[in-house]
């Protein structure tokens, strides 16, 4: 909820900025055409991933996870573990057990103890999904 507030926001600005105000007659914030920000494409799949971090009082913890969306700059993962955005985590890819340091960005509960977390690498890594060629097809 937090997200689309902050989306509002941005497109309200942009109307601003354009010397439409959002509040006047006839101009619609639904209106506004999106535009992808995300450098590579989506791929929904299910990849088996583990995770490690540490707890807000300073406990590791390790999870076996799985992937739901990825791209080439990250993905969002489905995790039982409480995790907060900015935090550090270690993702290692099950497939290949290759491992990646990232940042998480988001966080979304979705059932009663689990959430969907959000990505980043600190640089794009492609590779790291299983060497999928993330990007090059306009996956949606």
């Amino acid at each position: 909820m937090a997200m689309s507030k902050i989306f509002e926001a941005l497109k309200r600005a942009e109307l601003r900025a354009k010397g439409k105000d959002s509040e006047s007659p006839g101009v619609s914030i639904s209106t506004l055409s999106y535009t992808e920000r995300r450098e590579t494409g989506r791929i929904h799949v299910h990849i088996p991933v583990f995770i490690y971090g540490y707890t807000p009082g300073g406990a590791p913890f390790y999870e076996e996870a799985h992937t739901i969306v990825i791209n080439g700059a990250g993905g969002l993962i489905s995790t039982t573990s409480s995790v907060q955005p900015g935090q550090r985590l270690a993702v290692t890819n099950e497939g290949n057990d290759q491992t990646q340091e990232c940042v998480v960005v988001s966080v979304r509960a979705k059932l009663k103890h689990s959430s969907h977390i959000a990505l980043k690498f600190p640089t794009p890594m492609p590779q790291f999904w299983r060497g999928m060629e993330i990007g090059n097809s306009g996956a949606p």
